[in-house]
């Protein structure tokens, strides 16, 4: 059968019923147009008469507002006229009883009596809150219903009413044509019906509904197929047109093209370009072949060469796992020639076992198994063994599976690599041991290791010593030979490390303390005996070590930091010290959660957590008219509790957190002053001050800030130094209470006699108090040489003219020897506990004394 004969049959297979779909779809659309036109004019027919219904509510309420405002005289005739219109009128007292309001000469008869009583149980005191216009249900009719708030003396709200009669309906479609027996249903009964929703008063949701006139079917149907049969009649035409058309440009043509391309398939390379000369319909389509074929033949160029310049090995294998073509570098790893291997098996070229495996995978691909493949070969050569990396992908046409691509990749210089850079990165380049690193993953996997464990700290002593005098080349060397001394003194089960500069981990498997003391005992004595000759001069060390145990139930990088705060311990014991972790040891655990206390510390800080307490110091002897008090702090945690400061003063101490906690107190002690200016007349408040403060930059332009910000006299505070911080940090310690002083404020000179001061330092330093330390207070009744101390350090005071104040006073027999010495003021839990600052209360009584003297 001839082309022309297939394609007219074809044409007309298809033709015929793309033309019966198509005057159905027309037919269809055309209904539905129809349809969709007359259910539009259907829905704005009823959105209008909707609307005429909201516009008499809004007029309605606008009528009841002019009613409530009207002029009582001319309220008769408004209810005359509103009931010639049919709105009735109803008032709410404040008892939530509804009663009309009705003109001259009516009277309220059963139906009007049935609508109020239906109504009493809609409508209540609540409903007239707010104005509100709707429709609702009574008794089966519906009613327009509009409800205004009103507060006089006889009423709570008014509320009008106009019944939606059939007249009244049919007025809202202005009598069109379209739309007749308008009503009002609920949405629920509303079903397929064409419905637009209006405004409900109260309970179900309604809806307007109405009856419409549709178009004459037989109009309808005679307009459906005359556009039909006009529409077959022209298809039919240019059908025609088209098969002759078609015919001459495109079958003609294509059966020329047909002929030449079979002549060229049997006698031409498909490597060579096609070039075909053709005109009519199908020139474009020559054209399209032959940049398909000239596209065709430089991508075979441009294989070619792309295998030639990949660094990986590629061999191409057909459907069935035959080599077909190998890449120059597969040539060379696999030490074949091209034309050798075309057509044989990858198990025939790959020695060893290497190409077995391969094949196999092959197999399984080629034959509908994983589209991709990656894997690890190692392959044997002439020379050394090679590791290969390998990648196999699947090639399918639409036909299915054509062959496959397999891409080996040599990485044997990268893993050799890969290991060195490994074994580097896991070795410290000095000592040779294990690095930092390698020690925390060791501590890692000891997290499931039961048995117990020594974990070490180890610290030389004296090796800043050798860096500083003879150089670091000194200290690698010094480095190398303790590394190597330690390591012949460990068993191959345990684990040795340089995790600092000095500084070593070590971790003894499975042993108990003696034995690990026994151990680091041998250890100690080897690294002690290491002497480093260096420029004419000897050099050893010493070393600091601390242990702790890991015993299954613990973190052992927790436990490596109770290791280090042991090895601190250590360090005070002397030289080349071990010194054994307890965790019942005080001192070691405050060490220990001294960071965590720093960190609470921090967010008390930012989040502005710390609170300002207050404990009372009594005048006991003297003329002095202020009351005075000592600022003290303390940390509120989230949960409401009060945290005192021995628990973190320490830990922000260590962590030079004091400056900021002493800038928060002066903050917040000055804004309660400033928010209490009736006391500065009467009061003089203590702050503490750090040795980490007195030592900081800024101090004093930060209180003259907050003085001027604030405007609190300056002698309404006193700052109290340590006498270790003063002396300690004596020079720019000198300098800020020169230059506070300068400002009006007070200085005391706290803890005295308790550190390395003497009466000589009392006249250097310009203090106007002496805080006597409370160790030789506390027992001042009963202890002679406290006594002795405590008069000594008044009397030295009272010469030079500096007040004193005792600490610790908790008794009163304490309390009546420093009046008998006489003492200035006296401070402790004898005289007041420390209280919240916001409690504080004066001594009101004491105040108007100051006031009449």
């Amino acid at each position: 059968m001839s082309i022309t004969k297939r394609f007219v049959i074809q044409l007309c297979a298809i033709a015929l019923p793309i033309l019966l779909f198509v005057g159905c779809a027309l037919y269809w659309q055309l209904e539905s147009g129809l349809s969709s036109m007359t259910a539009d004019l259907h829905s704005q027919t009823l959105a209008s008469a909707a609307n005429e219904l909201d516009s008499r509510l809004d007029i309605q309420q606008r009528e009841l507002s002019e009613f409530a405002d009207s002029d009582p005289l001319v309220r008769p005739h408004l209810l005359a006229h509103y009931h010639r219109e049919g709105l009735q009128l109803l008032t709410i007292n404040h008892y939530g009883e509804l009663h009309w309001l009705l003109p001259d000469l009516s009277y309220v008869d059963a139906t009007r009596q049935g609508l109020i009583d239906e109504l009493q149980k809609r409508l209540n005191i609540t409903s007239f809150q707010h104005a509100k216009s709707g429709l609702i249900e009574i008794e089966g009719n519906y009613w327009g219903l509009t409800v205004l708030p009103q507060s006089t003396r006889e009423s709570r709200g008014l509320a009008m009413l106009f019944l939606l009669s059939e007249p009244v309906m049919q007025s809202f479609s202005h009598g069109s044509s379209l739309i007749s027996n308008l009503r009002i249903i609920p949405t629920a009964s509303t079903g397929s019906q064409v419905h637009l929703a209006v405004t409900s008063f109260q309970g179900k949701p309604l809806s307007m509904v109405g009856d419409f006139q549709n178009w004459q079917s037989a109009q309808k149907s005679q307009l459906l197929f005359l556009v039909l049969g006009s529409f077959g009649a022209a298809l039919g035409l240019l059908l025609l047109i088209s098969l002759t058309h078609m015919h001459r440009q495109l079958v003609a043509p294509s059966q020329r093209m047909l002929a030449y391309l079979s002549k060229h398939r049997q006698d031409s390379d498909w490597r060579q370009p096609i070039k075909l000369d053709n005109k009519g319909a199908t020139a474009a389509i020559a054209q399209v072949i032959n940049e398909l074929s000239s596209a065709a033949s430089e991508s075979y160029r441009f294989h070619r060469s792309a295998l030639s310049t990949i660094s990986d090995a590629v061999i191409m294998v057909d459907d069935l796992g035959r080599i077909t073509q190998l890449s120059p570098v597969a040539q060379l790893l696999l030490e074949r020639d091209d034309t050798d291997v075309t057509g044989h098996y990858l198990t025939d070229i790959m020695p060893g076992t290497s190409g077995a495996q391969l094949d196999a995978i092959l197999v399984s691909m080629l034959n509908g198994g994983p589209l991709n493949e990656e894997g690890r070969i190692q392959l044997a050569s002439s020379q050394k063994a090679k590791m290969v990396d390998f990648s196999i992908r699947r090639v399918e046409s639409d036909s299915g599976c054509i062959g496959a691509v397999v891409t080996l990749k040599d990485i044997t210089s990268s893993e050799v690599l890969k290991l060195e850079l490994r074994r580097k990165s896991q070795r410290d380049s000095v000592s040779g041991l294990f690095n930092r690193q390698s020690f925390d993953h060791q501590l890692a996997q000891m997290n499931h290791d039961e048995g117990q464990h020594a974990i070490c700290f180890l610290d030389l002593a004296r090796f800043k010593l050798i860096n500083d005098s003879c150089g670091n080349d000194a200290g690698d060397r010094m480095l190398k030979d303790v590394s190597d001394a330690m390591l012949r003194s460990i068993k191959k089960s345990d684990f040795l490390a340089r995790i600092g500069g000095d500084e070593f981990g070590l971790i003894l498997n499975h042993t108990t303390a003696q034995d690990a003391a026994r151990q680091l005992k041998t250890l100690m004595d080897k690294v002690r005996g290491i002497t480093l000759y260096w420029d004419s001069g000897s050099y050893n060390v010493g070393i600091h070590i601390g242990v702790a145990f890991h015993r299954g139930n613990g973190n052992p990088k927790e436990i490596l930091k109770d290791a280090e705060l042991a090895c601190e311990v250590a360090k005070t014991k002397g030289d080349s010290q071990i010194h054994f972790f307890d965790a019942m040891d005080q001192d070691l655990a405050h060490q220990r959660n001294a960071p965590a206390w720093a960190m609470k510390i921090n967010e008390a800080i930012l989040n502005d957590n710390l609170v300002l307490f207050f404990q009372p110091i009594e005048q006991v002897a003297g003329t002095a008219t202020r009351k005075r008090m000592e600022i003290l702090l303390r940390i509120q945690e989230e949960n409401g509790s009060i945290l005192a400061p021995g628990q973190f003063i320490e830990a922000a101490e260590r962590f030079n957190l004091m400056p900021a906690v002493d800038r928060v107190v002066i903050r917040k002690a000055f804004e309660w002053l400033a928010r209490h200016p009736e006391l500065w007349p009467y009061q003089v408040i203590s702050i503490n001050l750090s040795g980490t403060t007195l030592s900081s930059d800024g101090l004093v332009d930060y209180v003259d800030d907050l003085t001027k910000s604030l405007s609190v006299p300056t002698e309404c505070v006193c700052f109290e130094v340590t006498e270790t911080a003063a002396i300690a940090n004596e020079n720019r310690a000198l300098d800020m209470l020169h230059s506070l002083r300068k400002r009006g404020f007070a200085f005391a000179l706290d803890d005295f006699g308790s550190g390395f001061a003497s009466y000589g330092y009392l006249r250097q330093l310009p203090v106007d108090y002496v805080k006597i330390d409370g160790c030789f207070v506390r027992n001042l009744a009963t202890n002679a040489k406290d006594y002795a101390i405590v008069k000594s350090i008044h009397d030295v005071c009272r010469v030079i003219g500096i007040e004193t104040v005792a600490e610790f006073v908790e008794d009163q027999d304490t309390l009546d020897q420093l009046k008998a010495i006489g003492v200035t003021y006296a401070q402790g839990y004898g005289i007041g506990r420390p209280k919240d600052l916001e409690t504080y209360e004066p001594d009101l009584s004491m105040l108007k004394q100051v006031d009449m003297a």
